[in-house]
């Protein structure tokens, strides 16, 4: 008796439906043949390496500077080097080149019988690096040691260092 009841309803809710009519389509002309057409495929562009963000040269260049003078490694340091380099130490001449830059640090491995130095702060802004040293040092002719405090101000052009200046407190070496 339900499926009755039911059948009924639709049968009713159909006659009150109104019909929609299909709008006239218009009829599409015949396509004309194309002579030979050539599938086109285009192909998505390349992807460039991702830009590096200004200073990450620098920044990589800061990082191996600390890397190689906690390491004390003399030999590597120099590559990090222009050529023509100016380096220039609290109260002393600046000196100019890969040799005098060899000579001081020659110099400094004789003054000291031993160095550990540790990056307090490192700062990379543009082409220049500011690194802030704490040193631990036993001078060669006394054996005295001594806390050396030290910032170092590094240009870089084209990779290399080709200016570098140290500032701390010559008294602290005596």
């Amino acid at each position: 008796m339900m499926a009755k009841k039911k059948a009924a309803r639709k049968a009713a809710a159909k006659k009150k439906a109104p019909t929609k009519k299909k709008a006239p389509t218009k009829k599409k002309a015949p396509a004309k043949k194309k002579a030979a057409a050539k599938k086109v495929v285009r192909k998505a562009p390349a992807k460039k390496a991702a830009p590096k963000a200004p200073g990450a040269d620098v920044r990589a260049l800061a990082k191996r500077i600390v890397a190689l003078t906690v390491a004390n490694d003399d030999e590597a340091t120099f590559a990090l080097y222009d050529a023509n380099v100016e380096s220039a130490e609290m109260g002393q001449p600046a000196t100019r080149g890969i040799d005098a830059l060899r000579t001081k640090f020659e110099g400094w491995r004789n003054f000291v019988s031993s160095a550990r130095f540790e990056p307090k702060r490192v700062v990379v802004d543009g082409n220049t690096i500011v690194i802030e040293w704490v040193g631990n040092i036993v001078l060669a002719a006394t054996g005295k040691e001594a806390q050396m405090h030290e910032v170092a101000v590094h240009e870089v052009r084209d990779g290399k260092i080709v200016r570098e200046a140290y500032f701390y407190n010559p008294a602290a070496l005596a």
